[in-house]
């Protein structure tokens, strides 16, 4: 199982390099970095810590068709490809609907815009002739002159519709934070379903989960910010997400009733536990276990720890990580 590092986008920037060379340094696979509307965006990142590795891949998540048309996005990562080859990946979807609607946005039939997303990046970047309409986003003409290799284009999925999406259209799959291992394991499961119905092979598609982590000896203290952060989410999606754990409908009444401060009393230690991986450092070797368990392929670790904290537990990652199973 691959292991990456994840940032959020919310912290400062400079502050995220040490771990960028950690990750490099001690042989971790990758660093992602998601774009939230108002925060920092992943592309700025993301070419600052190509430009600081040699081997690492550098991935970027959460462009939709909101934030990007993707004649924009395609010359953005043709640049990025150009400063990395072969080690850019991207994962692109619709992403949450009450942050679409911020920019006076919706997106109707997101199923269908990712497809017309994901087919218009990889022809744009191909330096295909675009004269194409769609409900999101058009083309007149456009020709963008090739600067790098297209990279991988996973897809943001959660829900049925646009999990068979992502297999039949997506190099990958990328899984949100908060989900829970039985939602991983029958996530997978149904993708390789649908792989298989598709005539693809499983061995090059890549499924990626995001994981909010916190290391430390004292996991009671690690653990305290995860239930105001979970407060903040979504509730149906969390909820769904968090199959097996808690009950879905529950949380979207206690949001509705009592708002996050209700949210929050519902999440439990032990519930925690079964969506994030908190854990001390001698328990590393058996939490990353458990996550290759659940037969996904890589893990993006969106560490909660502090930024000088970050560089050591990063080697300690390293050393407990998997070694058995081929990367993809």
């Amino acid at each position: 199982m691959r292991v990456s590092i994840a940032f959020s986008g919310f912290g400062g920037l400079e502050s995220t390099f040490p771990a960028v060379l950690a990750a490099e340094e001690h042989g971790l696979d990758g660093v992602w970095t998601a774009e939230h509307l108002g925060f920092h965006d992943a592309m700025v990142p993301s070419a600052m810590y190509l430009r600081a590795t040699e081997r690492i891949e550098i991935g970027m998540v959460g462009f939709s068709p909101v934030s990007r048309h993707p004649a924009v996005l395609a010359m953005e990562l043709g640049s990025m490809s150009e400063l990395g080859p072969g080690r850019v990946r991207v994962q692109v979807g619709t992403g949450d609907a009450t942050l679409v609607a911020k920019l006076g946005r919706e997106v109707p039939k997101p199923v269908s815009a990712t497809r017309a997303f994901v087919q218009s990046l990889r022809e744009t970047m191909a330096g295909r002739d675009m004269k194409v309409a769609h409900p999101e986003f058009a083309f007149d003409g456009f020709r963008m002159m090739p600067l790098g290799p297209v990279p991988p284009i996973d897809v943001m999925a959660i829900r049925p519709k646009m999990l068979k999406a992502a297999a039949q259209i997506g190099d990958g799959l990328s899984l949100s934070a908060g989900a829970s291992f039985q939602y991983m394991r029958d996530t997978v499961q149904e993708i390789e379903r649908e792989l298989a119905a598709a005539g693809r092979d499983r061995s090059s598609f890549r499924i990626t989960a995001i994981v909010i982590t916190a290391i430390g000896d004292d996991l009671d203290a690690i653990r305290a910010p995860l239930a105001p952060m979970l407060s903040t989410f979504p509730q149906d999606t969390a909820g769904y997400l968090a199959r097996g754990v808690v009950d879905g409908d529950a949380l979207v009444k206690a949001a509705a009733d009592g708002g996050p401060f209700a949210v929050m009393k519902m999440w439990t230690p032990d519930l925690i536990d079964q969506i994030a991986m908190v854990t001390t450092p001698d328990g590393l070797g058996d939490a990353l276990a458990r996550y290759a368990a659940t037969g996904v392929d890589e893990v993006a670790l969106m560490m909660l720890n502090m930024p000088d904290q970050q560089p050591e537990l990063i080697r300690l990652l390293a050393e407990a990580r998997p070694r058995e199973g081929a990367a993809r």
